[in-house]
């Protein structure tokens, strides 16, 4: 199975540690879904400063294909992360900036270089979502991260693309997504933290509950992770079960070290 995941990655301070961690939705995806067995592929920008030249060499000693990674001129998107006595992270107000990624849009040798890998995942607040429904054929597999929007309009946008809709949110937003997955051709999953997760197709509900864990250390990278288990998983076996269980067990142990993946430079 050939993956891409597009297109932020960033460098996370956590003051409480003093130490920097990687992160952003596609580096965490990409590196789990390598780290599951896959061909994995990241696409996206990184500034030329520091930041940028630890995140490479992360990607490169994860084995992650960066034949499409670009080095521009200017900072590398990064934040500032807090987690309180349960390991819950927030992030720090006012203190993501993003750099470089910000403005990176796919090169038409992007999009040929990806048109025959097997999953596309990317986030729905990105400026390459749009053309990611554009060019995606049916032999692509978009898994899309809509972050914590509790407005639909973006997936409304992707109906007949996105194969798999997720948010992590609330259990309040689950009237609406039912009623949207009646019309809908894909998944939708709403991952609750540690309520679980919930996938919604054609109307009907599918339960996981948290895997059970001694100590959270840090949630951050924990949703990107179960997206990347559940999207390995359902794209195989189309069990949603299976592909459930499998997304809590990668989100189980995401949140067992600090930073959206294992800092092995």
């Amino acid at each position: 199975m050939k993956t891409a995941c597009f297109s932020v990655a960033a460098l996370d301070y956590f003051p409480q540690q003093d130490k920097y961690f990687a992160g952003g939705n596609s580096l965490n995806q990409t590196i789990r879904f390598k780290q599951l067995g896959h061909e994995s592929s990241f696409i996206g920008a990184l500034g030329t400063d520091k930041a940028g030249d630890q995140i490479e060499e992360l990607l490169r000693k994860s084995s992650v294909d960066v034949s499409h990674l670009y080095r521009i001129t200017g900072t590398t998107a990064c934040n500032k992360l807090v987690d309180d006595e349960k390991g819950e992270r927030t992030g720090v107000e006012g203190a993501w900036h993003s750099g470089v990624y910000e403005t990176f849009a796919l090169h038409e040798s992007d999009w040929n270089y990806i048109a025959d890998f097997t999953i596309w995942a990317t986030h729905a607040n990105g400026i390459n979502y749009e053309q990611a429904l554009l060019r995606k054929k049916s032999h692509n597999f978009l898994a899309v991260d809509f972050l914590h929007f509790n407005t639909y309009e973006l997936l409304q946008k992707g109906l007949n693309s996105v194969d798999i809709a997720y948010f992590g949110g609330v259990k309040s937003q689950l009237r609406d997504l039912i009623k949207i997955s009646e019309n809908y051709k894909g998944i939708i999953v709403l991952t609750l933290g540690a309520d679980g997760s919930i996938a919604i197709k054609d109307g009907s509900t599918y339960y996981q509950p948290a895997l059970p864990l001694e100590r959270v250390v840090d949630t951050t990278g924990c949703g990107d992770a179960f997206q990347a288990g559940f999207s390995a998983e359902y794209y195989v076996s189309k069990d949603i079960k299976k592909a459930l269980l499998a997304g809590a067990e990668s989100g189980r142990k995401a949140a067992l070290h600090y930073g959206g993946v294992p800092w092995i430079c």
